[in-house]
C-alpha cells in the first residue's frame, strides 16, 4: 500500500510541475562522419568517423573494394586530398577480409582541432613503404573541422 501511495504521489508531483518522468541518459560523444573516396584509379571507398573525447579522438575507417586479405598502411596527413602534405599521425593498419572489406580504429592522442591547412586520412596501397608500389593512395578523405 505504501509503495502504491508513493508511486501515485510521485506521478502527481511530476504532473504538477508540468514534466514527465524520465531517466537520465548520458550524452553521446560528438561524432563527425565523412566520406573516403577512391584514389589513383582504385575502387576503394567508404566512410570515416571521428569521435571526440577530450584531449584525444578515435578514428574509424571502413572501406570496400580492397584486394581480398590485404593490409594497408594508414595516416592522417597535413593538407587536403587535393593538396597533400606530410604525415601528422600514424593510424592502425587497415586489414581487408576475404570479401575486400576492411576497417580499423585508432585513438589519436591529441584534441580534434584541424589546422587551417587541413588534415586528411590517407590509406596507402601496401602494408608499408618497403617498395615504391606500396606508397600510392588508394582512398582519401578530407577531415571536416567539426
Amino acid at each position: 500500500m505504501k509503495k502504491s501511495l508513493l508511486a501515485l504521489v510521485s506521478v502527481l508531483v511530476i504532473a504538477a510541475c508540468g514534466g514527465t518522468a524520465a531517466t537520465a541518459t548520458p550524452s553521446a560523444a560528438p561524432k563527425i562522419n565523412f566520406p573516403m573516396s577512391a584514389q589513383n584509379a582504385s575502387s576503394v571507398s567508404g566512410t570515416a568517423e571521428v569521435v571526440r573525447t577530450g584531449d584525444s579522438f578515435s578514428m574509424t575507417v571502413k572501406l570496400t573494394g580492397l584486394v581480398a586479405n590485404s593490409s594497408h598502411i594508414a595516416h592522417i596527413h597535413a593538407g587536403r586530398c587535393s593538396a597533400p602534405g606530410g604525415v601528422a599521425y600514424a593510424l592502425q593498419q587497415l586489414i581487408a577480409d576475404a570479401s575486400g572489406a576492411g576497417s580499423m580504429v585508432t585513438v589519436v592522442p591529441t584534441g580534434y582541432a584541424i589546422p587551417s591547412s587541413g588534415w586528411y586520412v590517407n590509406i596507402h596501397k601496401g602494408p608499408d613503404f618497403s617498395a615504391p608500389a606500396n606508397a600510392p593512395s588508394i582512398s582519401c578523405g578530407d577531415m571536416p573541422s567539426a
